[in-house]
């Protein structure tokens, strides 16, 4: 065994040897022959392709695991095994962080923004792949959270990668970082300006005309590569016409308040939650309280099983979902029980975000906010309806309060739009989702004006205000950055 060991290193070796003298010709051909612009679009086109791979490989783990759990569920009675597998799930990415990788890969939107501000852009090459590890393993099975957290963490290090190996300088390593974590939500989402504005909203990337041209490309291409490797369709599919009036206009200013305020809650819920399990001291005990959570509440509510994208898909197209099936409320049918059951899920929902990532998951924090906004429009409208009388359109209310939770908790109201107008193709109700999704985050900073999206420490209102600048492409000494 030996032998063979020593003869597979000296193979790595020589491969290694051989990549590098590639390498090193390569980027002095490239500095007499290739047009920055040239090059400029290569990058964004091999970013964006690999980001693309790796959100569609997630998505795909996420489903594998998903599918073979939920095989065989008894609709009508609680089923044991949501009281194993989450908690199994938080265990097993609790083992592979702390002795496979040797490191937390949790919160991918904080690692992005901290690695901007450190000023040391070269990320390794093995935060491609242990965060879509580590995510597959959470949210497949059955933590209440997302993946694009993760798969902008990895399109951030194929960023670096990339960078590294076309030599750029310093600055544009910066904007690599950046814009493969856009190409990555632009990938999950399948909503390229969603990743576009992910950058310049919640990472405040300072660009001008040519990092924003390499940003959209990019975001297009991972989007596309993501359409394309999943058969052409999206996760939340929506087939459902609507004509608004002036009536349910009114009625989506009072739903833009009541996401605000619930965005207030679920925001406080969250810190509250994620501060309570970084007090934890012994990760084992951090990871099996969580679990247990996660566990339990799966468990009581099957509804809040891993993403819950069919959940929003049937919400939004106004299919019949029973909130109480299969859990500690199966067979109670009665609509008093619907309402508990609703209020209890997005009274819970922050807390089991911050679960999912508190004692060892690794997971996301945008899919959660879709979900509960969508489960908050439902809940707005369905008591509307039976309190008032009105007939207002439940399916389209959990359309917009989507779009309003997520610009209240994650401070990116235009990144918010256009998600849910490219994840759901619904373009057509943008007027109603810019006064819910705008009163909504108004209503937020008013009422809670120092408050900012926790991971990256942003104010959108802040960002708006940023210089701009654009940073030479290569370095002037036409080296490689990173040799060290």
């Amino acid at each position: 065994m030996t032998r063979i060991s020593d003869r597979l290193n000296i193979h790595i070796d020589r491969l290694g040897a051989r990549l590098r003298m590639f390498r090193t010709a390569y980027l002095r051909w490239q500095d007499a022959h290739m047009p920055e612009s040239v090059e400029l679009i290569i990058i964004a086109l091999l970013l964006g392709i690999f980001t693309g791979m790796a959100a569609a490989a997630l998505k795909g783990l996420i489903s594998l695991l998903n599918n073979s759990i939920l095989a065989g569920v008894h609709i009508g009675k609680p089923n044991i095994r949501f009281l194993i597998w989450p908690l199994a799930g938080i265990l097993l990415t609790s083992i592979y962080q702390r002795y496979v990788i040797g490191h937390s890969v949790a919160r991918g939107t904080k690692i992005i923004s901290d690695t901007l501000k450190s000023g040391d852009y070269r990320m390794s090459p093995f935060f491609i792949f242990n965060p879509i590890v580590g995510c597959s393993v959470t949210i497949g099975t059955g933590a209440s959270g997302g993946s694009e957290g993760p798969t902008a963490l990895s399109g951030a290090a194929i960023g670096s990668a990339i960078g590294r190996w076309f030599g750029v300088s310093r600055d544009w390593m910066r904007i690599l970082v950046g814009i493969g974590g856009g190409a990555g939500i632009a990938a999950i989402f399948k909503s390229p300006f969603g990743g576009v504005l992910f950058a310049l909203e919640v990472l405040q990337l300072e660009l001008t005309t040519l990092p924003v041209i390499a940003l959209i490309l990019a975001c297009l291409l991972s989007s596309s590569t993501a359409y394309f490797l999943s058969d052409f369709t999206f996760d939340i599919f929506f087939d459902r016409a609507f004509t608004t009036d002036a009536h349910t206009f009114g009625w989506i200013v009072v739903l833009g308040f009541f996401c605000g305020l619930y965005s207030i809650y679920y925001t406080y819920t969250k810190k509250k939650a994620t501060g309570f399990f970084g007090r934890i001291r012994n990760p084992w005990i951090a990871a099996v309280t969580t679990g247990v959570i996660l566990s339990v509440a799966v468990f009581m509510f099957p509804t809040l099983f891993g993403e819950g994208m069919n959940i929003i898909t049937d919400l939004i197209n106004g299919r019949n979902v029973s909130f109480t099936d299969s859990g500690i409320l199966a067979r109670h049918t009665a609509p008093l029980w619907t309402f508990v059951a609703l209020g209890t899920i997005i009274l819970m929902k922050g807390v089991l975000v911050a679960a999912a990532n508190g004692g060892g998951g690794v997971s996301g924090d945008f899919v959660p906010t879709f979900f509960a906004g969508a489960v908050a429009g439902y809940l707005f409208a369905s008591l509307c309806n039976m309190l008032i009388g009105t007939e207002l359109p439940v399916w389209f209310f959990a359309l917009a309060g989507m779009g309003s939770v997520m610009a209240g908790t994650i401070h990116a109201p235009l990144m918010a739009v256009f998600i849910l107008c490219e994840s759901t193709d619904t373009f057509c109700f943008i007027v109603p989702y810019l006064i819910a999704v705008g009163i909504s985050y108004a209503t937020v900073k008013i009422l809670t004006p120092r408050s900012w999206e926790s991971d990256t420490s942003h104010d959108d209102l802040l960002s708006l205000m940023s210089d701009k600048w654009t940073p030479a492409l290569r370095t002037s000494d036409k080296k490689p950055q990173d040799q060290k």
